[in-house]
């Protein structure tokens, strides 16, 4: 007996502490997948914004005019100044902004709010050889002033991370001058302080060198890691995965961008993830132990007075443990043996209920998971192969083919993301912005997109797609294809500290007047609505551009709780005008499902 209950208890014990050290490892690999694939996302938009804001000096006609004539002609010395100065102030960790002319040999050197310049000077020393790149990021390196006197110097040993960027006379390759970004490292800081635990774990962000460009540890940054698990991560060419390695498990995502190939690593101790299981696996033991003492001590009473009645509950436990969880455990007796076989049954019972119910929740989780990696591998598809082709396109230098596919790129991330969401105004205009570049090559640029936004009024939150659908409305019903004067027209105004009005108007068809009379009255209907009676119309499947103001009106009220107004007006002879008036002062209903 005393065999019979150490031999399966041990081998329970055993393939429990498999079983859960392994599902351990597989959740904190899973988790902890998932933590850098968010953290990737963050650091991957990070570098993009990066990008494009260093390709500013590329949209900017006055700027490289500039770049022909030195720093006596005061209007290309003011309009470099302007550059730098908007380079600095769009990168929130921006430390300071270098521009280096070759054909001048003059410097810029914009930081601390002040442009200061020098000429006759050759390119800073400290400037680390590009190898014919045309854009690269430092790792970290002590921050340095490019030989230009501050008015108050930066705190000692002040770590940096810097973009190159050579500036090339388009189309050619013709070297122009070099700008240079010094970025703190407070922004790797603030993601990498949300993907680990200090205490237990270790985390590091490298280049595609090996270099380190983010470490908790301040004397790895800049460094190569020359560890033997580092050399297998750099050998993947996974874009995420994990192994074990000296007890410990490493965790990987790589980001792959236009700036550089990084990778985010995490380091856990496999001690500090079964560290639960230990604990379970020293309490099991331990009961173990306890019973056999019990045992023991009773085998001599039991052994006289209830042999039978054991051998006969042994014989169904061992049913039970061969699979057979159906096994008859009732009984007439009114003693402790009786009470002993109906605990046991009612056990079996209870196990049986959480057996299925376990197997229930499983299976419905499985089916969840999968529904959401169908809903997302499409979009996801699509966007990284419209991704594939631009870059193939931007290959054989059809930058208009890359324009239009970036264009539709960033439309379909705009409308696949945060989707429940409010946006900001500017970011809706680069959304329209990218529509009407795709519209522009649709209708061969029959029209023409005219905007005045007020500068005050980009950084108000408007629900999502709330100005593109009218921008849309003109090409559905609008445009007139004969006429060579088509326009569609935004403007943006604050009436008041509170008050901003957004205008979308053309000069197209209008609407014929029975129907706007008709939409009018619908409109006026719904604004004595109270907000519990609107209902956010769907104009999927149909043509009709009533269905898309009224939804635009109602999320306008629903959003704002009625502080705003919306109007149309119909031309006298052709044209279209829209008005929006809403009320900024407050905070916009977060309850409000505002895609």
């Amino acid at each position: 007996m005393i065999v019979a209950t150490i031999i399966p208890t041990t081998i329970s014990i055993v393939i429990s502490y498999n079983m859960t050290t392994q599902s351990l490892k597989e959740r904190a690999v899973t988790e902890n997948m998932s933590l850098l694939y968010q953290g990737s996302l963050n650091l991957e938009n990070y570098l993009e914004e990066l990008n494009r804001s260093s390709l500013t000096v590329y949209s900017d006609p006055d700027f490289f005019r500039s770049l022909n004539y030195s720093h006596e002609n005061t209007n290309a010395s003011g309009r470099q100044s302007a550059t730098l100065q908007s380079i600095q102030k769009a990168i929130g960790d921006s430390m300071q902004v270098y521009l280096y002319v070759d054909e001048q040999r003059e410097a810029t050197l914009f930081a601390q709010d002040i442009a200061r310049k020098t000429g006759n000077v050759s390119l800073y020393a400290e400037i680390p050889e590009l190898g014919g790149r045309t854009l690269f990021i430092q790792p970290p390196h002590p921050l340095h002033t490019y030989g230009f006197q501050l008015a108050y110097p930066y705190e000692a040993n002040k770590q940096v991370f810097t973009l190159y960027r050579v500036i090339e006379r388009v189309p050619s390759a013709e070297k122009l001058g070099l700008l240079a970004i010094d970025l703190d490292l407070s922004f790797l800081s603030r993601i990498g302080s949300q993907l680990f635990q200090p205490d237990t774990e270790r985390l590091y962000i490298t280049n595609e060198e090996g270099r380190v460009m983010y470490a908790a540890d301040h004397e790895l940054l800049g460094l190569n890691l020359e560890q033997a698990w580092h050399e297998q991560v750099q050998n993947s060419d996974d874009s995420e995965g994990y192994f074990e390695h000296d007890d410990h498990i490493y965790v990987y995502n790589h980001i792959r961008s236009a700036l550089s190939d990084w990778t985010i690593i995490k380091e856990i101790p496999t001690s500090y993830i079964l560290s639960s299981a230990s604990k379970a696996a020293f309490i099991n033991i331990l009961l173990l132990v306890v019973s056999l003492i019990l045992i023991l001590a009773a085998m001599i009473w039991i052994s006289v007075y209830i042999t039978s009645p054991i051998r006969q509950l042994v014989g169904m436990m061992s049913q039970v443990k061969s699979g057979r969880m159906t096994v008859d455990i009732s009984s007439d007796r009114k003693d402790e043996i009786g009470t002993l076989h109906r605990r046991f049954g009612s056990m079996m019972e209870t196990i049986n209920t959480l057996i299925v119910e376990e197997y229930k929740l499983k299976l419905a989780n499985r089916t969840n998971q999968l529904r959401a990696l169908q809903a997302q591998v499409n979009p996801h598809f699509m966007n990284n192969a419209l991704q594939t082709i631009g870059t193939l396109a931007l290959e054989h230098d059809m930058k208009r083919i890359y324009s239009l596919i970036s264009a539709l790129a960033r439309m379909m991330r705009y409308s696949m993301y945060n989707t429940d969401k409010p946006v900001t105004l500017s970011t809706e205009l680069d959304h329209v912005k990218d529509y009407v570049e795709l519209q522009g090559e649709r209708f061969e640029n029959q029209f023409e997109f005219r905007y005045d936004v007020d500068e005050s009024t980009l950084p108000v939150w408007i629900p999502k797609m709330l100005i593109q659908p009218l921008i849309e409305n003109y090409f559905k019903h609008g445009m007139n294809p004969l006429a060579d004067d088509n326009y569609v027209f935004l403007n943006s105004r604050r009436l008041s500290a509170s008050i901003v009005q957004i205008t979308v108007e053309d000069n197209g068809n209008g609407m014929q007047e029975e129907a706007f009379q008709a939409l009018n009255e619908q409109l006026a209907r719904m604004e004595q609505m109270d907000l519990d009676q609107l209902q956010i119309h769907s104009d999927n499947g149909t043509d009709s551009s009533g269905i898309g103001l009224i939804n635009i009106m109602t999320r306008l009220r629903l959003f704002y709780r009625g502080k705003s107004n919306f109007t149309i007006e119909n031309g006298p002879q052709h044209g279209f005008r829209v008005i929006l008036t809403i009320n900024v002062e407050g905070v916009a209903d977060e309850g409000i499902n505002r895609g």
